[in-house]
C-alpha cells in the first residue's frame, strides 16, 4: 500500500518488490522493445523474491497458480499496469526455468567416509526440473569393454527427493533401471549407495571393479554413476569429497600434487564422465610426467614399484604413440596403475582397458616393473602402453557404426572390433619399433607378430575359424574377454590384415606411403566428417590416403574364413 511518505504495511518482502517495480518496469519494456527476454539479468531481480516464484520448482500447479495470483495483488498495490505485471509473471516463469536449469548440468556429489568403508555415496542433482516420472539407470556395458557387467548389482538404498525436501517413492524397475516418483511429482535429487567390496569380491575380472583398500580408493566412473534416462547428453558436474587430509584426483582434471578434502570438475556429457576414473588416499601416488602433453601417473600398489622406469616407459610409449598419428586429440593423459594382490585364485589380473583421456593398467603384484625386469617384460609394456594410449585415437574418436552413441544397458554389436583392436594393434607394434634400426626393428616386429596374432591363427578351433571377420566381429561383442578366444581371434585378424596392408601400400607406393598414412587419415576423416566410417569406405578411406588401391585383400579377409 502507497502512502505519501513512501510505501507502510505488507511483508519486508513485499515492499522491496515494490520498491523495484519502477526499474523491473523500464527493463521489461527495453527488453519488449528489442524483441528480447533477457533472462539472466532479470534473474537477478528474481533473487529477493520468494521461492515459489521459480514455477518448475514448486509441487504442484494449483499451488503455482496460488502464488501468482497473490504475486498479482502485490503487482497491483504497486500500482503496475495489468500488461506489466503480465509481462512480469511470464518472466518470472521463465527465469524460474532457467534458474533452476541453470546451466543444464547435472550436478554430481560423490562422498567416501572411512565410518562406512566399504561404501561411496552418490548424489545426483537435477537440472531442469519438470513434473513427471523419473528413471535412474546403472551401467551394464562398459564402452570397449565387449561385455556386460551388473553394476546395478551393488547399488543400494536408491533414494530421491522433491523440491521441497520431501521424499519421493522409488521402485526397482527392470533391468538396471529404477522408476522414480509419477505424473505428479518434481524429482530434484536422487542418491544412493555403492558397495566397492562386494563389487570387487563378486567381479571376477580386475578391469571392471573399482578397489577400496586401508588407504586408497580406486573408482571407475562407469561403476559407480548412473544418469537420469534422457539427461545422457547433458554437461554434467562433479564434487568429490574424501576423509580430511586425503589427496584426491580425477582424471577428468589431473593436477599433482592432487587437491586434498574436496574437488570440483566437469565433463562434457555422461559419456566423458563416466569413462573417467578417481584415485584417492594416502596409498595413492600421483606424479606429472615430463612431456610436450600434460600427462600423469596415479599408482597404487601393493609391493614396491620402480616409480621412475615407469614414468620414463609411459613417457616413451606416449610419444611415439603422438608421433604415429602426428597429432594428440586430448588436452591432458593420465595412466592409472594398480599392482594388489590377488584376493582369490578365482580372479584375474593383467588386463587393461583405454578410456577418453586415460587408461587404466590393473595388475597382480607379479606383473610390477622393476630395474630386475626382463627385456623381454620391459618390452611387453611398452606394447601395452602403446596399444591401450593408442586408442584414445581409435576407436574413442575414430570408429566404425556402432560405438556411438553408446548404449549403456546392453552391449552393442559392433562389425568393426577387428578394426578397432587389430588395426590398433599392428600399429602399436609399428609405434614401438619406429626410430629402431633396420634389423632390430625387424626383430622386435616379428616377434611381437608370431607371438602375439600368428600363433593365435594357427590354434584357432574350427568353430571359431569357420566365422567370417564380421560375424567374429559381433560373436566379439559380447564374448571378447569372457571367452578370450573370440577377443583374440578377432584382433589377431585384423592386425594380420593390417600387416598385409602395410606391405601392399609400401610396395606399391615405393615405400613413400605405409599403413600408418591411412591410420592418420582416418581419424582426421572422421573428425571433420563428425559421423563413424562405414566398412565398405575403408577401401576408398586407404586409397585416398595411400593412392594405393587396397579393397582385394580387404574383400579377402572379411570374407573368408582365417586360414
Amino acid at each position: 500500500p502507497r502512502t505519501k511518505g513512501g510505501l507502510r504495511g505488507g511483508t519486508p518482502t513485499e515492499a522491496a518488490c515494490c520498491a523495484m517495480m519502477p526499474l523491473v518496469t523500464r527493463l521489461i519494456r527495453v527488453c519488449v522493445s528489442f524483441r528480447l527476454v533477457s533472462v539472466s539479468i532479470f534473474a537477478v531481480f528474481a533473487l529477493p523474491m520468494p521461492m515459489p516464484i521459480m514455477v518448475p520448482v514448486t509441487e504442484s500447479l494449483s499451488d503455482s497458480f496460488s502464488f501468482l495470483g497473490s504475486w498479482r495483488s502485490v503487482l497491483r498495490r504497486a500500482n503496475v499496469p495489468l500488461s506489466t505485471s503480465c509481462a512480469l509473471v511470464v518472466l518470472g516463469i521463465i527465469a524460474g526455468s532457467s534458474a533452476a536449469s541453470a546451466s543444464g548440468a547435472v550436478a554430481y556429489e560423490l562422498s567416501y567416509d572411512l565410518d562406512k568403508p566399504d561404501v561411496v555415496r552418490v548424489r545426483v542433482n537435477l537440472p531442469n526440473l519438470v513434473r513427471g516420472e523419473r528413471v535412474f539407470v546403472m551401467p551394464r556395458s562398459v564402452p570397449m569393454g565387449y561385455g556386460e557387467v551388473p553394476y546395478d548389482r551393488f547399488v543400494h538404498r536408491v533414494l530421491a527427493t522433491s523440491t521441497t525436501g520431501r521424499p519421493i517413492q522409488v521402485n526397482r524397475g527392470v533391468g538396471s533401471r529404477w522408476r522414480v516418483g509419477d505424473t505428479h511429482t518434481v524429482v530434484s535429487s536422487i542418491e544412493y549407495l555403492v558397495n566397492v567390496k562386494d563389487m570387487e569380491q563378486q567381479l571376477l575380472s580386475s578391469a571392471d571393479s573399482s578397489k577400496i583398500r586401508v588407504d586408497y580408493v580406486g573408482l571407475l566412473g562407469y561403476s559407480v554413476f548412473g544418469y537420469v534416462d534422457g539427461l545422457e547428453e547433458r554437461p554434467v558436474t562433479l564434487t568429490i569429497r574424501v576423509p580430511a587430509g586425503w589427496p584426491v584426483f580425477c582424471t577428468l582434471a589431473p593436477q599433482s600434487p592432487p587437491a586434498s578434502d574436496v574437488i570440483r570438475t566437469r565433463a562434457a556429457n555422461f559419456y566423458a564422465f563416466a569413462d573417467s576414473q578417481i584415485v584417492a588416499g594416502p596409498a595413492a601416488t600421483i606424479r606429472k610426467i615430463a612431456s610436450k602433453e600434460p600427462l600423469f601417473l596415479a599408482l597404487y600398489a601393493e609391493t614396491d614399484v620402480d616409480v621412475v622406469l615407469l614414468c620414463k616407459l609411459i613417457e616413451e610409449a606416449m610419444g611415439q604413440v603422438i608421433a604415429y598419428f602426428d597429432s594428440a586429440p586430448f588436452e591432458h593423459y593420465t595412466v592409472h596403475f594398480e599392482f594388489v594382490k590377488p584376493i582369490s585364485a578365482k580372479h584375474v589380473y593383467g588386463f587393461s582397458m583405454e578410456h577418453m583421456d586415460s587408461c587404466t593398467v590393473f595388475f597382480d603384484v607379479g606383473g610390477v616393473i622393476s630395474a630386475s625386469s626382463t627385456a623381454l617384460e620391459i618390452l611387453r609394456t611398452r606394447y601395452n602402453l602403446a596399444h591401450h594410449f593408442a586408442h584414445s585415437w581409435i576407436p574413442k574418436r575414430a570408429c566404425g557404426e556402432g560405438y556411438f552413441p553408446f548404449t549403456w544397458e546392453h552391449t552393442p554389436i559392433l562389425d568393426t572390433i577387428w578394426l578397432s583392436e587389430g588395426f590398433v594393434q599392428y600399429a602399436a607394434v609399428e609405434m614401438i619399433t619406429d626410430g629402431l634400426s633396420e634389423k632390430e626393428r625387424v626383430r622386435i616386429r616379428q616377434r611381437l607378430i608370431d607371438a602375439r596374432f600368428r600363433r593365435t591363427l594357427l590354434e584357432t578351433p574350427e568353430a571359431i575359424k569357420k566365422l567370417s571377420l564380421v560375424e567374429l566381429s559381433r560373436a566379439a561383442s559380447t564374448k571378447y574377454s569372457e571367452d578370450f578366444r573370440y577377443g583374440r581371434n578377432v584382433f589377431s585378424r585384423g592386425a594380420m590384415m593390417a600387416m598385409e596392408l602395410d606391405e601392399l601400400i609400401r610396395e606399391k607406393s615405393g615405400r613413400k606411403k605405409r599403413f600408418r598414412d591411412a591410420m592418420r587419415y582416418l581419424t582426421i576423416w572422421c573428425r571433420r566428417e563428425r559421423r563413424p566410417f562405414k566398412i565398405a569406405e575403408l577401401p576408398g578411406l586407404f586409397k585416398d590416403a595411400t593412392g594405393v588401391d587396397v579393397a582385394s585383400v580387404m574383400e579377402r579377409w572379411l570374407a573368408t574364413p582365417a586360414e
